[in-house]
Parts: structure tokens; C-alpha cells; sequence
């Protein structure tokens, strides 16, 4: 047997009379949600505890957590191996890059990810190479050896980038950079 609770929004109109305010049977759900969060908080900090005293958790001191705020604070991040940090920075070279022409930091950075097996990072070499075959890339000659190097790792998609990138250039300048690939 249930009985009826009035249940008042917190944004509700506080002129409205009673008889406006709405009305419904709780559900019961509810009630046992409500008991069991307690009970999740202190299986959680039950958890930490004992994570804590065999050693598993360290907590960081200050020094090593604090990062100061406002511009420096993603160099500092990424200093300490923050991936996401480290992806912000590749993207501002990217961009950089893109009125620049000169797209080398941002494929070092995104060849950097990519080997960790970060999916950002994956992203923004593919990004690169594509402005690379393109011929976004101020220097031709490296662009093909970089897209080159992309295919001898494995990359046989940047084949096709190549090949365009190959149209732009002279023929002096495909010798030298097959001649600075190997072959």
C-alpha cells in the first residue's frame, strides 16, 4: 500500500497554490537507490584505504602534482607524459603549421602519440600526412621522404599521397628525395 507524497521541483513557482503542485505515488526504486549510496561511498573509500596502506596508491606531493595555471600549464602537463597535454600541443603546431608550411613539430609530436598506441595521435599524423601529400609542407623533398618513411612502417594508404605530392614536384627534386629515402 503506497501513499501519495507531493513531490516540489526546486524550480517550481513558489506562488503556485498546492492544489497546483503535483502529485504521484513514489516509486520504490527510489527509495532503495537513495539507501544505497551510502553504502557505495563506503565500499569506495573502504577500497582506497587499503589500496593506500599496501602500497598501491601513493599519493603525489604537492611539487609533483601542481601545475601553475594559465599558459604554462599545458607545457607542464605534457612534461609529465600527460597524453591529452601533449595532443594539445600537437594541435597548435598543426595549426601553426598550416599558415606556416613548415609542418615538422607537429609530426613529431603526432609520430610521438602514435607509438604510445594514442588514438588522438593516430588522428593527427593521418592529419599530417595528409596536409604533407597535399603539398601544404614548405619542403617537398622532406614531405616525400616523411610520407615515405609513413610507407615503409606500414602506412600504404600514404602510397596514394605520395603519388600526388610527386605531381607538384620537379623532377629534380623526386631524384633527391629518392635519393635521401634509399631508392
Amino acid at each position: 500500500m503506497h501513499r501519495d507524497v507531493m513531490f516540489v521541483s526546486a524550480f517550481e513557482d513558489p506562488n503556485k497554490r498546492s492544489s497546483e503542485v503535483h502529485r504521484r505515488k513514489p516509486n520504490p526504486v527510489d527509495f532503495m537507490s537513495i539507501a544505497a549510496r551510502p553504502l557505495a561511498g563506503l565500499v569506495v573509500s573502504l577500497a582506497l584505504m587499503l589500496a593506500t596502506a599496501g602500497g598501491g596508491i601513493v599519493p603525489a606531493t604537492a611539487a609533483e602534482t601542481e601545475c601553475p595555471p594559465g599558459d604554462g600549464w599545458v607545457d607542464c602537463q605534457a612534461q609529465k607524459g600527460d597524453l591529452m597535454a601533449v595532443y594539445v600541443k600537437g594541435r597548435e603546431a598543426y595549426e601553426a603549421a598550416r599558415t606556416s608550411g613548415d609542418f615538422s613539430e607537429a609530426l613529431a609530436i603526432s609520430r610521438q602519440l602514435a607509438a604510445k598506441g594514442d588514438k588522438n595521435g593516430e588522428r593527427l599524423l593521418k592529419m599530417v600526412y595528409l596536409q604533407l601529400g597535399w603539398g601544404a609542407h614548405r619542403d617537398y623533398v622532406q614531405a616525400y621522404v616523411w610520407l615515405s618513411e609513413g610507407i615503409a612502417g606500414g602506412a600504404d594508404y600514404l602510397v596514394t599521397w605520395r603519388k600526388t605530392l610527386a605531381q607538384k614536384m620537379t623532377p629534380e627534386q623526386i631524384a633527391e628525395a629518392k635519393k635521401l629515402v634509399g631508392g
